[in-house]
């Protein structure tokens, strides 16, 4: 259990490092990645792919596009990964053992 709150707390320390400056905020670098990643997620969008060719719903393209927006969202709830929350992980964790 300490283990586990271990390892997410270097995880958001690193995802933090990458994206954050010193204060919390997206770095210039940052903002364009998260930017960048927003569209190719397709992260404000339906996911739901149109194929051009049937005009039917393309399901394995609207599945890979759903797999693109969780990793996003992965990113996004490592950046705001509060110490409230690493409390509430625990308990959680120890309500299952």
């Amino acid at each position: 259990m300490i283990e586990r709150i271990a390892q997410i707390l270097r995880r958001r320390r690193a995802y933090r490092s990458a994206f954050l400056d010193s204060q919390g905020r997206l770095t210039t670098h940052g903002e364009a990645i998260i930017a960048d990643l927003k569209r190719f997620c397709r992260f404000e969008q339906s996911i739901t792919v149109i194929s051009p060719v049937s005009r039917q719903t393309d399901v394995p393209a609207s599945f890979q596009a759903e797999g693109r927006r969780e990793v996003l969202n992965r990113i996004l709830a490592h950046l705001h990964v509060s110490d409230a929350d690493l409390v509430r992980i625990q308990e959680q964790i120890e309500g299952r053992e």
